[in-house]
């Protein structure tokens, strides 16, 4: 009898060990910090406040010893083992650290120099990769869900989107991502809309959301390139209910 007794406490003793092991290993899948983020965004976001300045961005912070640790950082960096918001606000923050490079040594001649050749050419060492802005870019779109993440992906120059006052991070990319769309709905240099001619006129930066446009709403939009502004802005007819 007590041999039959210790049988059983042995055997519900064992099958409680391997259920306790089961239900740590579920939380330690499903209980990751929502707000963790890929790394230490920091330094990064102090450096990048200090360097916007009314609008534009002074560059002498690049190869600081902030900077130089941050680019280090985020060339190791594997935002996979991480959560959308971080791998997004990771994404947008490796865009604006490398374009602050760009900007730095292309200074002399950017300004001759058509955008898409420079963030489709230099490549940057990011999460063990060797990717161009444009890349980036890509990848920001990718896991945030919304074309409208190049709203805080600017290319440095007046044709794009304006240039964030701080850095991303997994608590705030959402609210970053608000503040620069309210800034450039409230901003008729960057979106207008005429309702004589059903036209909005938007800065080239928006050609994200009208290539994905067809694949939201199932049909072509018709964008044209007025033919004053074709380097600066695209139309799109702006039907009720279907404006991009």
């Amino acid at each position: 009898m007590n041999e039959d007794i210790m049988f059983a406490h042995f055997i519900i003793i064992v099958s409680l060990f391997f259920f306790t092991i089961a239900v740590r290993g579920q939380i330690g899948t499903v209980a990751v910090d929502e707000w963790a983020d890929v790394v230490d965004h920091t330094s990064f976001d102090s450096l990048w406040h200090s360097s916007v300045v009314r609008g534009k961005l002074l560059t002498t912070g690049w190869q600081s010893p902030a900077y130089v640790r941050y680019r280090a950082s985020i060339a190791g960096a594997r935002p996979s083992a991480f959560l959308p918001r971080a791998r997004t606000a990771f994404w947008v923050n490796a865009y604006l650290a490398c374009l602050l490079e760009t900007m730095h040594l292309r200074r002399g001649y950017r300004s001759t120099v058509w955008d898409s050749l420079w963030d489709q050419r230099d490549t940057f060492d990011v999460a063990s990769r060797k990717l161009t802005l444009n890349d980036m870019m890509n990848e920001a779109i990718t896991i945030s869900g919304t074309v409208g993440i190049v709203a805080c992906l600017p290319s440095g120059s007046s044709r794009g989107a304006p240039l964030p006052s701080r850095a991303a991070t997994a608590r705030t990319i959402h609210r970053l991502l608000r503040d620069q769309l309210r800034r450039i709905c409230r901003s008729e240099r960057y979106l207008l809309y005429d309702p004589a001619g059903m036209f909005c006129n938007c800065r080239r930066f928006f050609t994200p959301s009208w290539r994905a446009y067809p694949r939201r709403h199932g049909a072509s939009p018709n964008g044209s390139y007025p033919m004053l502004q074709r380097e600066l802005r695209l139309r799109w007819p702006c039907m009720p209910g279907r404006c991009p």
